[in-house]
């Protein structure tokens, strides 16, 4: 009988958009403690964010889910931006190392949201304000990222025996909402090829542990996730 695999591609994109009892949970990353989230299921202490290729992407510390002092964005494993608020002021000082000089300025609050500001307390320019609040933003990641998401389909879909036996092949579109918790909900076919491998895909999909929602100054927020599930014999 020739042997079918599974091939999974993953083309992910982003949009920005009953408690019961919890049990505490950890990481450990070089002896340290992070990322722990207690039997409130709020976030305590030190966290550390990873993206979907395994680079570290932020460093802060929360107290009862709120994000507290210096926040560190990273790129390329170097530090990119870093906030950190100014006692007994609602400002946020801001300090930006890209393009190979360090600038700084503040982040204030004006009538209907922050303001960016240079060191002269001007305004800055639009096209500055996109680079660092992009910075701001990490997207929804699967914890152990891309490589880990490739094990966890492939270990739980099946190539249905109907769809392998009459030799289809093709991919599953399917979309998701990573909530503000890491749950995943609102799970939706876009697209697909054969019934019982659109459902195979979609039942995997729901039964997904919990992802690492999206952020904006490490605040979490709900958010729209696309994955594209080739279905291929070998």
């Amino acid at each position: 009988m020739t042997k079918s695999s599974l091939f999974l591609i993953f083309l992910l994109s982003f949009c920005i958009h009953s408690k019961f009892a919890f049990a505490q949970s950890f990481e450990l990353s070089n002896g340290d403690t992070i990322n722990r989230i207690d039997t409130s299921e709020k976030k305590q202490g030190l966290w550390k964010y990873w993206d979907n290729n395994l680079a570290l992407s932020l460093v802060c510390y929360y107290k009862d889910d709120s994000p507290v002092g210096k926040q560190a964005y990273y790129k390329k494993n170097k530090t990119i931006l870093e906030l950190e608020p100014l006692k007994g002021k609602k400002e946020i000082a801001w300090k930006y190392y890209g393009g190979g000089k360090m600038v700084q300025g503040k982040l204030r609050k004006g009538k209907r949201k922050f303001e960016f500001i240079n060191v002269k307390g001007k305004k800055l320019p639009r096209s500055e304000i996109v680079i660092l609040t992009e910075l701001m933003e990490l997207d929804a990641s699967y914890q152990g990222g891309f490589y880990e998401l490739f094990r966890y389909f492939k270990a739980h879909i099946k190539y249905p025996i109907n769809a392998e036996q009459a030799k289809k092949e093709g991919i599953v579109e399917v979309t998701f909402v990573v909530k503000e918790n890491g749950e995943i909900g609102e799970v939706r076919l876009l697209s697909g090829f054969d019934v019982e491998c659109n459902e195979a895909t979609l039942a995997c999909v729901k039964s997904m542990p919990r992802w690492r929602p999206a952020t904006k100054m490490a605040y979490a927020f709900e958010s729209l996730v696309k994955v594209p599930v080739q279905f291929k014999k070998q």
